[in-house]
């Protein structure tokens, strides 16, 4: 089974059974699923009946452990569930296709990566003024987090989780980030207490609106949109909590989806 942004929704009561992650029949996945399976995964740490079954798939191992994934899981409680991965002896290489998982903790630490993301859209293909861009893209997304989760996360784990993917046979970049707060929802509802559910929220989000009562600041979602859409023929999608939102060219639409903790956004461009 493929663990796709496309088909996770259909195929989530398969991986997930309550505190269980049951990934062994996974074979490929991508960015978005990865990041979704480390906010599930957060979610459920501090359970004492947590589960988490690895890959069978040797390649999807590899890819896990080129990614360290068995680092992030390590950091958050899972060590004696993932001793397959953490006992995987590979070589160490650099695929300029790939963005490794990385989470960062503090807002200093995410700044200090961005020079990283600028030399890795350049590896990917993008010349220097598209890699800025996305650089940007990527720096807004990631200050979003931690101006909207600040001294309210809701579980011990904070930050922003990111992932990305280079297809360089489809000319395509797939970028996600993650982060186990409060959600849309959660961040906008004491400025608009008329919002009756996530989608809601997180369009108004998308509409440049803030949740801090008096501040004027939000509209970096906008300048996210407009870049990934006109600059990029692109697309942006965004999870949070039981909502989820897609923009591209042919404007917004929005869906009931199955429930994480915080908030998933993916950035989508074609070069």
């Amino acid at each position: 089974m493929d663990l796709l942004h496309t088909n996770i929704k259909k195929n989530i009561n398969t991986v997930l059974t309550g505190n269980k992650i049951d990934i062994s029949n996974v074979g490929f996945i991508d960015p978005w699923s990865t990041v979704i399976m480390c906010l599930l995964s957060i979610e459920r740490s501090k359970c004492p009946d947590r589960e988490l079954v690895l890959p069978v798939d040797l390649d999807i191992l590899h890819y896990l452990k080129r990614i360290h994934m068995d680092e992030f899981l390590k950091s958050i409680g899972y060590e004696s569930q993932i001793s397959a991965l953490l006992d995987l002896k590979m070589p160490e290489y650099f695929n300029l296709n790939v963005c490794e998982l990385k989470h960062c903790e503090y807002r200093d630490e995410f700044t200090a990566r961005l020079d990283y993301f600028l030399k890795m859209f350049e590896n990917f293909g993008l010349n220097n003024d598209d890699a800025n861009r996305m650089t940007s893209l990527v720096g807004e997304l990631g200050n979003n987090v931690f101006d909207h989760n600040s001294g309210n996360w809701p579980l011990d784990t904070v930050g922003c989780i990111i992932c990305g993917q280079n297809y360089p046979k489809q000319k395509r970049i797939e970028i996600v980030i993650g982060d186990p707060g409060i959600g849309f929802y959660g961040s906008l509802i004491n400025a608009f207490p008329e919002l009756k559910d996530d989608k809601e929220a997180i369009i108004k989000g998308l509409d440049g609106n803030t949740g801090r009562i008096g501040e004027k600041r939000g509209n970096g979602l906008k300048l996210i949109q407009e870049w990934t859409i006109n600059n990029f023929s692109g697309y942006v999608t965004i999870h949070s909590r039981e909502g989820a939102v897609r923009v591209d060219k042919d404007g917004i639409k929005s869906d009931d989806t199955y429930k994480i903790v915080g908030t998933v956004a993916q950035i989508v461009i074609y070069y």
